[in-house]
């Protein structure tokens, strides 16, 4: 492998794992894949639990999902900080095992797909929450909303591990 090709692949894991902290799903302002706008972020949900009529058992288990979610989620960026520091110091290295950062790359890509998978299923189970109506509801509010207003951020800044 040349040296080029290994700064390439390099910069396509950055980029891939900046993607993966820029926001949920790898996605920062980009409106993702369509599947997702099947599902309703947590914070939408919160903004308009009166219109949709929300009740206090809903929110006390959308709340509990939203727990559950992020504590999960930090024991996985552990992991990921762990394997992608690994990763980039294998490929600093004046001469690159491609074996070895091969296969640190592999680690990377399973967290990455971990996360996204945790978050997915956190997405369905609050919908599965949700009335029909509740959700047509969700689905006109989602629609009339900016780009910019779908993404959140948690209270450390963090990208909202809660959004699609």
């Amino acid at each position: 492998m040349t040296r080029r090709t290994i700064r390439l692949a390099a910069v396509a894991i950055a980029l891939s794992c900046t993607a993966a902290k820029a926001g949920p799903m790898g996605m920062g302002q980009r409106r993702g894949p369509a599947f997702l706008r099947q599902l309703f972020p947590p914070s939408l949900i919160m903004r308009q639990q009166g219109d949709i009529g929300l009740t206090a058992a809903q929110r006390e288990a959308i709340t509990k999902e939203l727990a559950e979610t992020q504590k999960a989620m930090l024991d996985v960026r552990w992991q990921l900080e762990e394997k992608t520091a690994a990763l980039e110091k294998l490929l600093g290295a004046e001469k690159v095992d491609e074996a070895a950062a091969l296969a640190q790359a592999d680690e990377v890509v399973k967290l990455e797909d971990r996360m996204k998978r945790i978050r997915l299923g956190m997405l369905i189970r609050v919908k599965n929450l949700l009335t029909p109506a509740q959700q047509e509801t969700l689905r006109k509010a989602q629609a009339e909303e900016p780009q910019g207003r779908r993404g959140g951020r948690s209270a450390d800044g963090a990208a909202d591990p809660a959004e699609p």
